[in-house]
Formats: structure tokens, C-alpha cells, sequence
């Protein structure tokens, strides 16, 4: 049965997955650009005390757009399911509520992770071209609170669309922004880089959250 869930989740969200994938091509495809433009226009030595020295991350451009990423995916696959009720109608095939919406977050996530190993091939190649693999490297944990912050967002936004209490609902929309909002808080190379192991901890919750609000639903019979 698990293949032929993921087959329907792809099909419902083939056209957000292509649109999503070239648009964090084309941002990053810009960034490429926008570098090469500044080491021709500019002295390549200032551009490089900007990166080294100054600590100016010259990817400002793609902070956002996992978070964005992860919400469309979110909304394309259950905004339908909630506003036809076909989620109702899923629950009730011969499988566990567990593993149906197991196959949904999976879906939805493999698609996540597949744009942002696009995103983060791109962003690492274009700076070991122009400056030294210190700075490509740094790339990975600057980027890595971004992509989790899209993460969040995806896990956030299913948990919110599903939960079917209102103050309960905002509570959860308050909470998810929150930690999405601290994720964004700091600049520069790697700034949150030591707190990586313990914002992990968050994941699994959020996963609950999603599975508890899951089971509301079907107990509501809404």
C-alpha cells in the first residue's frame, strides 16, 4: 500500500514540487551571478574581505525560501485533504491513522530535502569557485538553521492545518513561529552552529505534534 500513497501524494504535488524547485534554481542561479558580477565590477581583494573578514554572507538571498519551500509543500498537500474532507475518507482505509499520515509526511519531506540538496550543491559550488574552501565550507552550517527553520515550517504548517481547536490551533501557530523566528535570529558564518545538537531535540516533538493533532481529527470526525 505504501507505494501507492506516495504515488497519490505525488501527484498531488508534482506541479508545487516543479514550480518550488525552479524557483530555489532560479535564486540560486542568481546568487551565481550576482557573485561573478561583483568579482568583475569590483576588486576581486574586496569582495574577499567582505566574505573572510567582515563575515558579509553573500547568500542572503536564499534565508527565506526554505521556510516558504516548506509551507507550500505543507498547504499544496493538506489544504485539499481538509477543505474536500478527503483526509476523513483516507483514515478510513485498512491501514492505521499511524501509517497513513506517515506516507504523507514522507512524501512531503523527501521532496523538501531533494530542493534543498539542489539549493545547497549550488550555493557550496559557487563559492569554491570564487573564494577558498573555508568559506564554501562554512556555507553548510550557515545554511543548515535555514533549511531547518523550512523543516519546522513544513511539520508547523500540516500540525496547524490538521488541528481542529481553535485557541488550540493558535497556540501551536504561536509556538512553531517562535522557534522558526529564533532560527533566523542571528548573522554570519556558522552563528548557530553549537545550538545544532540540542534544536535537533525539537524534530521528534514536532513529529508528536503533528501525529497528536492527527488523531484529534479523527476523533473529532470532522
Amino acid at each position: 500500500m505504501l507505494p501507492s500513497l506516495l504515488l497519490k501524494e505525488w501527484l498531488k504535488l508534482k506541479r508545487y514540487f516543479a514550480a518550488a524547485l525552479l524557483l530555489n534554481f532560479g535564486i540560486c542561479l542568481k546568487i551565481f551571478f550576482d557573485i561573478r558580477q561583483q568579482m568583475h565590477s569590483e576588486h576581486a581583494e574586496m569582495v574577499w574581505y567582505q566574505a573572510i573578514h567582515i563575515h558579509t554572507v553573500l547568500y542572503q538571498d536564499i534565508r527565506y525560501l526554505p521556510l516558504i519551500t516548506g509551507l507550500v509543500l505543507a498547504a499544496a498537500q493538506f489544504v485539499p485533504e481538509m477543505l474536500g474532507r478527503r483526509l476523513r475518507l483516507s483514515l478510513h482505509l485498512p491501514a492505521s491513522r499511524g501509517f497513513m499520515l506517515f506516507s504523507c509526511l514522507l512524501s512531503g519531506l523527501l521532496l523538501y530535502l531533494l530542493i534543498c540538496v539542489q539549493d545547497t550543491i549550488i550555493i557550496y559550488l559557487t563559492l569554491q569557485n570564487y573564494f577558498p574552501v573555508e568559506v564554501a565550507n562554512s556555507s553548510l552550517p550557515t545554511m543548515l538553521p535555514w533549511l531547518l527553520a523550512g523543516l519546522l515550517g513544513y511539520l508547523g504548517g500540516v500540525t496547524v492545518l490538521l488541528e481542529t481547536h481553535w485557541p488550540r490551533r493558535i497556540f501551536l501557530l504561536l509556538i512553531f513561529s517562535v522557534l522558526i523566528t529564533m532560527l533566523f535570529s542571528g548573522n554570519g558564518y556558522g552563528w548557530f552552529t553549537p545550538a545544532i545538537p540540542y534544536l535537533l531535540l525539537l524534530f521528534p516533538m514536532a513529529f508528536c505534534s503533528v501525529f497528536e493533532s492527527a488523531r484529534r481529527f479523527q476523533e473529532r470526525g470532522v
